[in-house]
């Protein structure tokens, strides 16, 4: 879904496993609609922009737990650790605390 995150995000590579993404602010169009009074990143846009990191196709999200809300402008690392083949375990941090934690395959 790169249409729905274009503009949505900036990258910088902290090592092979490891990202820092800054999501740009409420005037993003994803922003507006959820929620305009209240905007937070949905959920599964931080499954998408994972995907977009690795480069890779979804095929089936294990489980996944949301734990504290993704804002405008927030700085958030993703820490991916490969278990096997192609089954991802997923920990998004912000300000040092678990955001969400997503174990994932993809093709």
């Amino acid at each position: 879904m790169k249409h729905l995150t274009k503009g949505l995000y900036t990258v910088r590579v902290i090592d092979e496993s490891s990202w820092e993404v800054r999501l740009t602010d409420e005037t993003h169009p994803i922003f507006k609609a959820h929620f305009e009074s209240n905007p937070l990143l949905p959920a599964f846009l931080q499954i998408d922009i994972l995907g977009e990191l690795l480069g890779k196709n979804l095929q089936k999200i294990s489980r996944s737990k949301f734990k504290l809300p993704i804002l405008p402008n927030d700085l958030v690392l993703y820490r991916v650790v490969k278990k096997v083949d192609s089954d991802y375990s997923v920990k998004i941090f912000k300000d040092g605390k678990v955001a969400s934690e997503i174990k994932v395959v993809y093709a």
